[in-house]
């Protein structure tokens, strides 16, 4: 058996916080064919769901409880995660919850940026996946909005010890591992008609399509046909229940 393995500063889970689980089910396995397990979590609690691409598991979905906005939550693999909670509050973000352990999981918490926008810490029990490109309709990048990107450069660092690059053809910025953009694990942009918040996508094979079958399916479009040069082309839509998504369309070499 191998022994287990961290990759630090790395987006390793995503995680829907919503209202109503049966909906957002019947959204996103209208949206991306997604199937979905559901995981036992003891006496008197709602099970965990698993969303899945095959038998392989991209991402969850549990009950918001006392959240007042329903949205996408991702993990970013941390070595102490109360140190990270403590070196957050002290750059001016705050506990969303925890730190606390889940048996089988991990240890884990969620922080609150100076802003308001939300992130999630995770020490897994047994490591982490090894980086993967995206089979199918999975999560493959995360975007900062940011009012203070100078001020988001300092307090992530803190938090996660992530370095900053020039993002791809000299636009703006991007949060990685180390140095270059090969390491990159985020962007960040100024948060123009959005409010500071982090936000995941999923790949498609045609953004705008997917936005539109996000509309149908009762959701909202935010954007589309944001071009990235040499990247791809990107979307933003909200689920019924609010939730903000990004959809990524890859440039065909």
């Amino acid at each position: 058996m191998s022994e287990p393995m961290w990759t630090p500063g790395r987006v390793v889970w995503r995680e829907l916080m919503t209202k109503d689980v049966e909906a957002s089910k019947a959204f996103y396995g209208a949206m991306f064919g997604w199937t979905f397990q559901e995981m036992p979590m003891g006496p008197d609690q709602p099970p965990y769901t698993l969303a899945q691409v095959g038998d392989r598991q991209v991402g969850g979905i549990t009950p918001a409880g006392d959240a007042p906005v329903c949205f996408w939550l991702s993990y970013v693999s941390t070595e102490d995660v109360d140190g990270a909670v403590t070196a957050a509050t002290a750059a001016g973000g705050s506990a969303m919850f925890g730190p606390f352990d889940v048996p089988e999981v991990g240890r884990l918490a969620g922080i609150v940026d100076f802003e308001g926008a939300c992130i999630g810490l995770l020490r897994a029990t047994t490591g982490d996946s090894p980086p993967a490109p995206p089979t199918g309709p999975e999560f493959c990048w995360e975007t900062l909005s940011s009012g203070d990107v100078e001020r988001a450069k300092a307090f992530y660092s803190a938090v996660f010890g992530w370095q900053t690059s020039d993002g791809p053809g000299g636009h703006g910025f991007v949060f990685g591992v180390g140095p270059g953009f090969e390491n990159a694990v985020a962007d960040v942009q100024p948060a123009e008609g959005m409010p500071p918040s982090w936000i995941t996508y999923v790949v498609t094979e045609d953004s705008a399509a997917s936005a539109g079958k996000a509309a149908a399916l009762g959701g909202t479009v935010i954007a589309t046909n944001i071009v990235v040069p040499s990247v791809g082309v990107i979307a933003i839509v909200q689920d019924p229940a609010g939730a903000f998504l990004g959809l990524f369309q890859p440039t065909m070499s």
